[in-house]
């Protein structure tokens, strides 16, 4: 199982740092939250790439460019998935679900071949991971406070 990204072909990750950030700026904004999701998945890749690659996505995301995705072909069922599991995360890396990062979701699913049945599921249970996540972070805050007052 592929846990970081460097366990992707450099064809690969230069296609899913794109479809991320096509994600991030599908909506018009850039947030914090956003920044810190890319800077933490991509994490090597942001290490090794040239400087001209780390310019084209830093102005991707600062003139909020929708970046133009091509086909992918993934052969390694592993390697897809964990694609797909960036790219349904991406969605919530502001914590919304917006109607324009799902969007661009669908499109960036579209160009590795996917049908839109399976790319709803993943999403579906990417967006129960986040509702689960934060029901755990307000009972860690009612016990907190809880304990507080006792």
């Amino acid at each position: 199982m592929i846990k970081k990204i460097s366990g992707l072909s450099p064809e690969e990750q230069n296609w899913l740092v794109k479809a991320v950030v096509s994600i991030i700026v599908s909506d018009g904004q850039v947030e914090e939250n956003q920044i810190k999701f890319l800077k933490r998945v991509f994490k090597s890749y942001l290490e090794n790439e040239p400087h001209e690659t780390l310019a084209e996505i830093a102005s991707l995301l600062k003139s909020k460019t929708i970046p133009k995705l091509v086909k992918l072909h993934v052969d390694d069922l592993e390697r897809l998935i964990f694609i797909l599991n960036i790219l349904s995360a991406s969605v919530f890396a502001n914590g919304k679900k917006l109607k324009s990062e799902v969007s661009q979701y669908f499109e960036a699913g579209k160009k590795l071949g996917l049908e839109v049945g399976s790319l709803s599921y993943r999403l579906s249970l990417e967006a129960e991971r986040e509702r689960i996540k934060r029901k755990l972070n307000e009972m860690r805050q009612d016990i907190g406070d809880f304990l507080r007052i006792s």
